[in-house]
């Protein structure tokens, strides 16, 4: 994902001997990799409900769309969670979450209420930390 990769990643994914920044990643990735491991897994769990809400916005193929988003998540955030190819796990991911969050987020909608800005910006947020993971790696490969 990154060019000019030099530096190979430990397990934790830590580029630092400081435990704190090494172990801190290694939290965040965790935090971040967390709520795609439970959205995926109920994905496919409950495909009839990830379908009806695909459908919702209009999108076609809801059932299928419903797999492939729910095996999307569930690969990326275990990359993210493991430390291995992080750089792709990050970069599915936040190209993943970002028309999910224009279509199923939208706070301009006409219907959307409190508490769909509320989660529009929860998704901002992820979204950030996952461009921050995106951007250490490749900032640390390319060293």
């Amino acid at each position: 994902m990154c060019r000019a990769a030099k530096i190979r990643m430990s397990t934790s994914g830590a580029f630092s001997t400081d435990p704190i920044q090494r172990y801190g990643y290694l939290a965040a990735r965790i935090m971040l990799a967390a709520i795609f491991l439970l959205t995926g897994g109920d994905k496919l769990a409950d495909r009839q409900d990830a379908a009806g809400d695909i459908a919702e916005v209009g999108l076609p193929f809801p059932a299928l769309l419903a797999v492939v988003a729910g095996v999307l998540e569930i690969v990326c955030g275990a990359l993210l969670l493991l430390g291995r190819k992080t750089s792709w796990g990050a970069a599915g991911l936040l190209l993943f979450l970002t028309p999910v969050t224009v279509l199923f987020e939208n706070p301009f909608r006409a219907s959307a209420d409190f508490g769909t800005l509320i989660d529009f910006l929860k998704n901002l947020a992820i979204m950030g930390g996952l461009l921050m993971v995106l951007l250490t790696e490749c900032r640390h490969k390319a060293s």
